[in-house]
């Protein structure tokens, strides 16, 4: 009888990603990193249908979570370059999810802060990426669901003090 190739191998199978050669198989950090390309690319996806992009979810959740903030913090917490960030913001203006006016105790920044229609968008978009997380996560079992997420927000908060 014959035996399967090895996925692991050369080549890709006609179910899931190319095969990875022997060097990268087991490299956490690349691992991590195609994984949220994954995820990125389906909350994309998913978030189209009401003309938003994962980045734009981000904004409008940071703006209405936690508190207006300068266009410079909001692209400090979510790594987003600056002039990447005016577009997004750009955009979400247009769409009369966000609006941004000069700060009160700096004249040369901007506070972007959500308005109705935007925290509603808000709300629908975190429903979308509920379900995004849903099908991303579908692979593992709750449990492992639930050591994926301690362990990853392990590694998030960095290393203990002294550690």
């Amino acid at each position: 009888m014959a035996q399967a190739p090895d996925r692991r191998g050369r080549g890709q199978g006609a179910a899931g990603p190319p095969a990875l050669p022997i060097s990268m198989r087991d490299r956490v950090p690349f691992l991590l990193y195609r994984a949220a390309e994954m995820s990125h690319s389906l909350a994309n996806e998913m978030l189209a249908e009401m003309g938003l992009s994962a980045r734009q979810a981000g904004i409008l959740t940071m703006v209405t979570e936690l508190e207006p903030m300068t266009q410079k913090a909001l692209a400090g917490a979510l790594r987003i370059d600056r002039t990447t960030m005016v577009a997004l913001l750009d955009d979400l203006e247009d769409k009369g999810y966000v609006a941004r006016q000069r700060h009160p105790r700096d004249r040369r920044a901007f506070l972007v802060q959500p308005t109705g229609p935007g925290r509603a968008a808000k709300v629908a978009a975190v429903r979308i990426l509920d379900e995004q997380q849903r099908r991303f996560l579908a692979p593992l079992t709750l449990a492992e669901r639930k050591q994926l997420a301690a362990l990853l927000t392990r590694l998030y908060e960095g290393p203990a003090p002294g550690g």
